[in-house]
């Protein structure tokens, strides 16, 4: 008779549901890595517009930095709209992280319950089975003072 576990329906929802909040951590991590890349990248041209800007002005191109400022300041605010999304999908990214950390929890405790119910069901089939072989030895003994008898 093999061990079947109790509970074994929801340890099998618990990893399922484990599975599915990691999926959704991944795909955060994802978006998070996108925009920081993206900040990562607005911060590189406006400092390349600044270089350029500093060049124009020693060069004497007055028409091309008049255009700066409007250009610096529309780099500056995507950069920063792009940090405060950073910010908020973070705040998203802990929620989930702490409800991964909920349903591990969950997953672990299930998998002990399994663990002591799987131990107390082989120490039962280690005693049965001494008891069947204590039985069997005892036979044997009967059986054999029977012959040593006639």
């Amino acid at each position: 008779m093999a061990f079947v576990f109790r509970f074994q329906q929801i340890l099998a929802i618990c990893l399922h549901e484990e599975n599915e909040v990691k999926i959704r951590l991944a795909q955060k991590d994802g978006q998070m890595a996108a925009i920081k890349a993206e900040v990562d990248k607005l911060k590189d041209e406006y400092a390349k517009a600044l270089e350029h800007k500093a060049n124009d002005l020693q060069a004497g191109e007055m028409m091309r930095v008049q255009m700066y400022p409007a250009y610096l300041t529309r780099l500056q605010r995507a950069w920063e709209f792009q940090e405060e999304e950073l910010e908020r999908l973070e705040k998203q990214r802990q929620k989930i992280f702490d409800e991964l950390m909920i349903k591990r929890r969950s997953r672990m405790t299930y998998e002990k319950m399994r663990e002591k119910d799987e131990a107390v069901y082989k120490k039962e089939m280690l005693k049965k089975e001494q008891k069947r072989l204590d039985e069997y030895g005892n036979r044997l003994k009967k059986t054999a003072g029977d012959d040593n008898d006639a």
